[in-house]
């Protein structure tokens, strides 16, 4: 009984130990594979800023070089069926910055803009000086909901920024156009639309973002999106 009790015994413990390190084996696999993840999306990104010149003043892309990263964004979100979505940012009143506090320190508040946008990103999106203080960022896998949340968020954390001058203290806010990718999209139709957006915005009082329309997409936006 002793004897048999004992080998039995044994028998447990050996497949537990197995058990134990068949998940302990599994884990670590987990674990380097999420490393992995990271560490691609990072040389990714890195890459991209590699690849292509960005502005000086906001470490943004340059115009030419987004629509032909934002033209390859749409064909993959095509491919993958995964929603692409894009902002259009501009800043309210930002001739009076120049005008009051002169063109440097236009230029520190554009760098300061620049970092509270981008505080608000993911590593996948991607952000372009589009014109002097305009805007854009293209989301990928990002719905037009999701997108309105991350508007949201810019709007909200610039609001908070200020930019201390022996001259006076410099606060700003942005008008934000959004705009999710539908069939048949191209480049120029979905910045248009996103335009259309910020020029609701604009409207509404500045500020605040809105969703840009066009007649024909009406029918991809009869769902409340929030």
């Amino acid at each position: 009984m002793i004897v048999l009790f004992s080998g039995e015994s044994h028998s447990i413990s050996s497949t537990q130990a197995e058990s134990r390190i068949t998940l302990a084996s599994s884990l670590l696999l987990f674990v380097v594979l999420i490393g992995i993840n990271l560490n691609f999306r990072k040389l990714k990104k890195k890459s991209l800023q590699d690849r292509y010149p960005v502005d000086e003043i906001t470490g943004f892309m340059i115009r030419q070089d987004f629509v032909t990263v934002f033209e390859e964004s749409m064909v993959d979100s095509n491919q993958s069926n995964e929603p692409l979505s894009l902002l259009m940012i501009d800043v309210d009143h930002f001739r009076r910055v120049n005008d009051k506090y002169g063109q440097q320190a236009g230029d520190e508040t554009l760098t300061m803009l620049s970092k509270a946008i981008q505080s608000e990103l993911r590593d996948s999106d991607i952000t372009c000086r589009w014109a002097g203080d305009q805007f854009l960022v293209a989301l990928k896998d990002c719905t037009i909901q999701g997108a309105c949340r991350i508007a949201g968020n810019i709007l909200d954390t610039v609001c908070r920024q200020q930019l201390v001058l022996e001259t006076g203290t410099i606060r700003i806010t942005t008008s934000i156009g959004v705009a999710q990718m539908v069939t048949n999209d191209s480049t120029r139709t979905l910045i248009a639309r996103a335009e259309t957006g910020l020029h609701s915005a604009v409207d509404n009082g500045r500020n605040t973002s809105a969703i840009g329309y066009d007649w024909i997409l009406l029918e991809y936006y009869t769902k409340p999106i929030f």
